[in-house]
């Protein structure tokens, strides 16, 4: 699982390779309710292009788990000295294999903090409560709050 997070995060600044500048890293889940509780994220940011991507896996006994967002940020602001507050829109999918299936798609609102303790590494913490629709069974609405706390190195 490793290697394909690798390879996807290469393949990222490869595809990028014009952009001024790209933010790569992970993050951990908060474990919240609807999270990929215990999961490895993958985070990736470019600074002139949206929405940041973030990929995550939770692989459990007899069961896997993976979910993707997509968020833009509409609100990014210095907070206090060098704490910034984001928020914004954002989409997510959601799906669960094993004994059992099930996925779930939607919409979320992240808000999150950041800070740049030294110039090329960001630390961010990161709430984002969402509504979808629940696929198997169907179910409306899919209520939860996804949740992550992560790093970011910047190039």
């Amino acid at each position: 699982m490793k290697r394909i997070l690798i390879a996807i995060g290469l393949a990222a600044c490869f595809a990028t390779a014009d952009v001024s500048a790209l933010g790569v890293g992970g993050a951990f889940s908060l474990g919240v309710l609807g999270g990929l509780p215990n999961s490895a994220l993958f985070s990736i940011k470019l600074d002139n292009v949206r929405p940041i991507i973030g990929i995550g896996v939770s692989i459990g006994s007899g069961a896997a788990r993976i979910g993707g967002t997509a968020d833009w940020w509409l609100y990014h602001q210095p907070l206090v000295g060098a704490i910034s507050l984001y928020a914004g829109l954002g989409a997510y999918v959601d799906v669960q294999t094993g004994t059992a299936f099930n996925a779930s798609v939607g919409a979320r609102i992240p808000v999150g903090l950041q800070i740049f303790p030294i110039k090329p590494l960001e630390l961010f913490v990161e709430v984002a409560p969402r509504a979808g629709i629940g696929l198997n069974p169907v179910s409306f609405p899919d209520w939860g709050v996804q949740g992550a706390f992560g790093f970011r190195f910047w190039f």
